[in-house]
């Protein structure tokens, strides 16, 4: 497939992004981020709705989605969320149990954490709704839930961009807002699982990211304890949807921290944020308590690690190198914007009225990328990109921000350079929509031969296998051998 298939003509968009105030031009007025976003937001759900996936196939209730999802339909419909017995009676739609476990009782208990599905909720009632009078049963797995539940992705993604250009409009000039949300939203690995996979957690926590980011930044700027409660919250809410995402809390620590810095590092200072602490550790409590509350319901036990066999080695350094840097799902190759964003950190370092995020981003991300790719499975399965570093894209939309502010000098290029990642990103995702990438087994030899193609021939099939490298996901005693089954 050609890159003008897309639309593109890559000579005129440099200087259309130029004229957008990519380097504090003034916008047009009738641009906006939020506007922009609003109209991709309707053009995104219509293509979902077009393409007929959600009519033809079982999409988007597959492989993970559906762990997450289960709740919804095992409370409204089949009220059996302590065994979720219908899963027996519907083999077509769990083909494979992966992502469920026998628990005391001999029903089955999805690992996954219910956070999602508490967001996918309004969406799913409305599909509920939809189903007789469009003419499906109300399963919980007809079209009608299929789509609402692949619309209510797009809807998150959209609103956490919503969210994040209205905090970035407060440092950045609108042209500057406008280019980063953009090269986000279509640059990265959120395009395709907002689009392409929907109903995978990532871009919900995103959503969770972001807001946390926008009450963090009231906080900094108002010193109101409840805009710090509210972020709290947040981080207790992520650990809900994704336990580890508990990680979000160095977020508000490193706000925390630099406010406490600022006052002088006394003890005496720290007890004035008092009511910060309190009332974070407080919210955070009761945002996370639903958790605790269902491990106790579906497993008898306030504590359960629903991954069984599934965890962390923090013995194997070499894990790291590869997530950023290998070819099988390496962070920088597939999102080489991150990569970019890295490269802005030496001025959010220096950026006075920016500091708080570049404390939380040492407080943060480090070790972020230390506990993700201390994973067993590192590459996260198959899936496309890291698809586990998503919402970190949420604080490193303010380096990439400066980025594209403060070089001036080799802007040409610059912009050259993200718009040639945006599109690659989008030609990718559907190469691995298309099976053309593998889903997990990739190599520089087999990422180099199938780099721009569109479509394979049975014969180029064969050879792009031969140069592939399967991952082994039964190392070290794991015993995941119904993922094959």
């Amino acid at each position: 497939m050609k890159w003008a298939y897309f639309g593109f003509r890559f000579g005129k968009i440099l200087p259309l992004f130029a004229s957008m105030g990519f380097y504090n031009k003034p916008l047009p007025d009738w641009v906006s981020s939020k506007k922009v976003l609003v109209v991709l937001f309707f053009i995104l759900s219509g293509y979902v709705t077009l393409n007929g996936n959600c009519f033809r196939t079982k999409y988007p209730f597959q492989m993970d989605a559906n762990g997450y999802y289960i709740y919804l339909p095992a409370i409204f419909i089949y009220h059996d969320l302590e065994n979720l017995g219908f899963v027996d009676q519907m083999p077509e739609q769990f083909d494979r149990k992966y992502f469920l476990y026998r628990n005391q009782g001999g029903g089955y208990l999805s690992k996954y954490a219910p956070g999602t599905a508490i967001l996918e909720l309004p969406f799913f009632l409305a599909g509920h709704f939809l189903a007789p009078v469009l003419g499906y049963e109300q399963t919980g797995y007809s079209p009608p839930y299929r789509l609402a539940i692949a619309i209510s992705t797009l809807f998150f993604t959209c609103l956490a961009f919503w969210i994040l250009a209205h905090i970035l409009a407060r440092y950045f000039s609108r042209g500057v807002v406008f280019a980063t949300v953009i090269l986000l939203l279509l640059g990265t690995n959120v395009f395709f699982y907002g689009v392409l996979q929907a109903g995978v957690t990532h871009n919900y926590l995103l959503f969770v990211f972001c807001l946390m980011l926008y009450f963090l930044d009231n906080w900094w700027r108002e010193e109101k304890w409840q805009f710090f409660a509210f972020a709290c919250a947040c981080v207790g809410f992520s650990a809900c949807i994704r336990p580890t995402e508990i990680l979000f809390g160095l977020v508000p620590i490193g706000f925390l921290f630099l406010r406490w810095k600022q006052s002088g590092f006394s003890v005496q200072k720290l007890i004035q944020f008092g009511k910060e602490i309190f009332s974070g550790i407080l919210a955070f409590g009761i945002f996370i308590f639903p958790i605790f509350l269902f491990w106790k319901f579906a497993t008898g036990s306030w504590v359960a690690y629903t991954y069984e066999q599934e965890g962390f080695y923090f013995d194997r350094p070499s894990q790291i190198w590869y997530g950023l840097f290998g070819f099988r799902k390496g962070w920088f190759i597939y999102t080489p914007l991150a990569a970019m964003a890295f490269l802005g950190l030496p001025f959010l370092a220096v950026k006075e009225n920016l500091k708080p995020y570049f404390s939380a981003i040492l407080w943060y991300l480090p070790i972020n990328i230390f506990i993700v790719l201390s994973w067993y499975c590192w590459w996260y399965g198959g899936c496309f990109g890291l698809r586990a570093f998503i919402p970190t894209l949420g604080i490193l939309a303010f380096p990439l921000a400066l980025l594209l502010q403060e070089v001036r000098k080799f802007r040409i290029g610059l912009i050259a350079f993200v718009l040639f990642f945006l599109l690659l990103n989008i030609f990718q995702s559907f190469q691995y929509q298309r099976q053309i990438m593998h889903m997990d087994a990739m190599t520089w030899k087999s990422y180099s031969f199938i780099f721009g193609k569109w479509k394979l021939s049975d014969e180029e099939k064969k050879k792009r296998d031969a140069l592939l490298d399967y991952p082994d996901y039964l190392q070290r005693g794991k015993k995941l051998d119904e993922y094959f089954h």
